[in-house]
């Protein structure tokens, strides 16, 4: 039994005035104030329907420390742990350096006896919801309102440990091994990462895309690759290439061992969701329960690297990498062996054309023959009718390896790196350039739409030199990487910030800043401030900037430049 809470607005935007509340089919709006009646009204609600998951939009934040306050105010109990004498359990607030970035996590409620998930600080609610935190849940050992909120490192490590124990492995309280000491020569060999070539620049027809199924979790259970079965190349084990390394496969690795039934799940699910029709419920269901699982996965690799995990190894992450440029190749080679045209690589899949093939089974057989050549199990993503790599905006003679956008066989648009998928892009200008590859994959060729994309692109220019845009619609979020008083050279995100922090607002470092811009000094306004912006100060010259960008990005490939836009 689900019972959601949610406030009427965001709490960091605005004080919310009244509680929306679901469950099994109904729901009802609570006023926050007066308190009482709320109070009332939620406390029978909670004894009478018995929710065994609090399902809470905001709830670590704001919500369940607001009911709670309240509560204790009025005298009244509020039950939301199942066993009314247990102690609620409260964690702070946190944010630390990961990769290259600052990560905020906010404060976190945990419950006694049913389930508390906040979806605004839950880890990846979006990406699988219910079901795959269920199933990150069932693999893990986690407990439920834990993994909702940790990264899947923490999962992993959980696995390991497991693993570990079950086959009577001591487990380290800390990582004791460092790096083996390497000549200049083997740390450029052997830190070389995956392999990327640049594409070819251009529109390109009747492409197929390759990829190799979970390719690094793969390698590492078909190589058996561990920290404890790495050993020099003296040692006469299998050798890897390129490394000065060899792997003893006298014995299974813990990491394959921790490994194996993850992948072997996610194969399953992604064959059986494959097989279904879209009408089917349990397609929608196995494709999170998959996504759990590929973020488990993905990120047992890096984690192999990671330097305070436990059964983490910096020579067994390399020697991952290597069998994956040294994979990637062998595909490559078999597919210009078999005729084909190499137009990408990228780490784990190539892009690939022959003039003639254009159905999945006329790339079967170069299917099988890399699947024979790799030893590894690899799948045709799909066949484009057209698909363009980008050029760099600083260049536009040079390729960037991930940004392009296409259009599969069966309608669906595939894209990376362009303003759509950016996070800090203002909705309203994704939604636009979605709108004109839209144009673009409704005509039978790409070339066709362009005057219907140019009417689309002015009607849409007009609105927003019209001020018929909501301010809503044109927020930018960033996130703050540091103090807002070590900023030297303060950044548009930074400068909103540094406005909420005089309106006594703290934003803390990890933390996504929301604000729109405007004309004057500051060039920034903060969305979070107590009043709103005046629409009348929009900087319109600059989004409409941003518009002919993001617009030129999807449009200039088929001759029309951004001059021409304008």
């Amino acid at each position: 039994r689900v019972l959601t809470l949610e406030p009427d607005c965001d709490p960091a935007h605005a004080i919310p005035r009244a509680l929306h509340v679901q469950y099994a089919g109904q729901e009802h709006y609570f006023s926050l104030a007066p308190a009482r009646p709320m109070l009332v009204n939620l406390c029978a609600l909670l004894d009478d329907y018995d929710p065994d998951l609090l399902l809470t939009s905001w709830g670590d934040t704001w919500l369940l420390p607001r009911l709670l306050d309240l509560a204790e105010k009025h005298g009244l109990p509020l039950p939301i742990n199942r066993d009314p004498d247990a102690v609620i359990t409260q964690r702070k607030e946190r944010w630390y350096f990961s990769y290259g970035q600052i990560v905020y996590r906010g404060e976190q409620i945990h419950l006694f006896g049913r389930w508390h998930v906040d979806r605004h600080n839950a880890m990846l609610w979006s990406d699988y919801e219910l079901d795959g935190l269920l199933e990150m849940t069932r693999v893990t050992g986690l407990p439920l309102q834990t993994a909702a909120r940790v990264s899947p490192g923490t999962g992993i490590s959980s696995i390991q440990m497991q693993t570990a124990l079950r086959l009577h492995i001591l487990v380290p309280w800390q990582k004791q091994q460092v790096e083996e000491i390497k000549s200049s020569f083997d740390l450029f060999t052997a830190d070389q990462g995956g392999l990327v070539y640049q594409p070819v620049l251009g529109v390109h027809r009747n492409v197929a895309e390759i990829d190799f199924i979970s390719m690094y979790p793969a390698i590492m259970v078909y190589c058996n690759i561990s920290p404890e079965t790495l050993d020099g190349a003296w040692a006469g084990g299998e050798p890897v290439p390129e490394l000065n390394l060899s792997i003893d496969n006298s014995r299974e690795g813990l990491v394959p061992q921790a490994l194996g039934p993850l992948l072997k799940k996610r194969v399953a699910l992604k064959q059986r969701f494959a097989d279904m029709p879209a009408w089917d419920a349990r397609r929608r269901r196995d494709k999170r329960r998959a996504s759990a699982l590929k973020w488990l996965l993905v990120t047992c690799f890096g984690y192999l690297g990671y330097k305070n995990a436990r059964f983490g190894r910096i020579e067994a992450h390399q020697a991952v990498t290597a069998y994956g440029r040294e994979t990637l190749l062998r595909a490559k080679e078999t597919a210009e062996d078999l005729g084909f045209d190499v137009l990408q690589m990228y780490v784990d899949g190539l892009w690939v054309q022959q003039a003639g093939k254009d159905r999945p089974e006329d790339f079967k057989p170069l299917l099988d023959e890399i699947g024979v050549r790799a030893r590894l199990p690899i799948a045709l993503d799909g066949i484009y009718r057209w698909v363009v790599f980008l050029a760099s905006r600083q260049n536009p003679t040079r390729p960037v390896a991930n940004r392009y956008f296409g259009l599969f066989q069966d309608g669906e648009i595939k894209m990376r790196g362009i303003a759509a998928r950016r996070k800090d892009t203002p909705a309203w200008i994704a939604r636009v350039q979605m709108e004109l590859l839209e144009c673009l994959a409704r005509a039978p060729e790409p070339e066709d739409a362009l005057p219907q994309a140019n009417i689309c692109l002015s009607r849409r220019l007009a609105e927003l030199r019209g001020g018929r845009v909501p301010p809503k619609e044109l927020l930018l979020a960033q996130r703050i990487s540091r103090e807002v008083e070590d900023y030297r050279s303060p950044s548009p995100a930074a400068r909103a910030a540094q406005q909420l922090k005089n309106a006594g607002k703290l934003v803390k470092p990890g933390q996504r800043v929301r604000f729109v811009f405007t004309r004057g000094a500051t060039g920034v306004y903060a969305w979070d401030l107590p009043l709103p912006p005046d629409p009348a100060t929009l900087d319109l010259a600059r989004y409409q900037e941003l518009l002919l960008r993001a617009a030129a990005e999807v449009l200039e490939p088929f001759g029309v430049t951004e001059k021409r836009l304008c």
